[in-house]
């Protein structure tokens, strides 16, 4: 098979590459940084380098492709990331469609079902979007919380030992492994086995704050460890510090914490997750939060 993922090299589609790659398949992959192309060919993919801003790129490298594999890219200096996230939705379904495409898998969010009400008005839902594709079958990766977002907290544990987010320690979240939402999407890229408009949640855990800041605590050898829940202003302020724009900041880290906080998400996972995928603890990837952790 010929299969096509955006997201160039990262943690999720370099991994998924890797898996196709393993099991035979030909792979493409989609980034719009030329300096990656030779990273791209040593694991034996074919680069494709351009814009997912433009549709007619986007068609060249899906047409052909008997599946691909979609995602939105964080851009965080964009000064307006929701015209960023509505042109690139735009190429993708412009392209899926002139280039026939039949087979998409895209990763999407828990919270996507949630966007555009309260607390997420400036959540973006690209699926929504992919579903008006009336000759495509896409079965949307909803993942929670990804667990190597917490590596940005490495400094704050090191210096204050904290850890924390705008909602409280006591609040669950669902959480996922970007390995187990590879290996859904490689699964599902290979099989094939979806119809019409599907869904798959990717829970490879669902903790609390106070438990979160447990288990990394004990990870990096600080049994101390507090989860603190941050004032939503101070936590956006520091976010835009370290660089974010503040619409990011805003519409998909603070008002997703509100979701959480609010018990939102929480109750539409409860009712609506049926299919789910997952299996690695958070547990098991405090061995990796804790290698990292000695590295800075």
């Amino acid at each position: 098979m010929h299969i096509t993922l955006t997201g160039s090299i990262g943690n999720i589609s370099g991994r998924i590459a890797e898996i196709l790659i393993g099991q035979g398949h030909n792979v493409t992959l989609i980034s719009h940084q030329p300096e990656r192309a030779a990273q791209i060919e040593a694991i034996k993919a074919w680069p494709a380098i351009g814009s997912l801003e433009d549709s007619a790129f986007l068609h060249r490298a899906f047409s052909g492709a008997d599946a691909i594999y979609t995602m939105i890219p964080p851009n965080p200096g964009a000064a307006d990331y929701n015209t960023f996230v509505r042109n690139v939705q735009n190429s993708y379904a412009e392209a899926i469609r002139s280039g026939g495409v039949k087979y998409v898998v895209n990763l999407s969010s828990a919270a996507s079902p949630l966007a555009g009400s309260a607390p997420l008005e400036g959540f973006q839902n690209m699926e929504d979007h992919l579903n008006h594709l009336p000759d495509t079958n896409i079965l949307h990766l909803r993942p929670g919380l990804f667990y190597t977002n917490l590596y940005g907290s490495i400094d704050l544990i090191r210096h204050q030992c904290i850890i924390g987010n705008n909602f409280a320690a006591s609040t669950a979240m669902v959480m996922s492994h970007p390995q187990d939402i590879a290996e859904a999407a490689a699964d599902a890229l290979q099989t094939r086995a979806f119809r019409g408009k599907e869904v798959l949640y990717i829970s490879s855990d669902r903790k609390t704050g106070k438990e979160i800041a447990g288990i990394l605590g004990e990870a990096v050898d600080r049994p101390e460890l507090q989860w603190v829940q941050f004032p939503d202003e101070q936590l956006l302020e520091a976010l835009t510090a370290r660089g974010l724009s503040r619409d990011i900041a805003q519409h998909y880290l603070i008002d997703m914490g509100i979701a959480i906080r609010e018990g939102v998400l929480d109750k539409h996972y409860s009712r609506y997750a049926q299919k789910v995928w997952g299996k690695r603890g958070l547990e098991s990837f405090a061995n990796e939060f804790a290698q990292a952790y000695s590295r800075q």
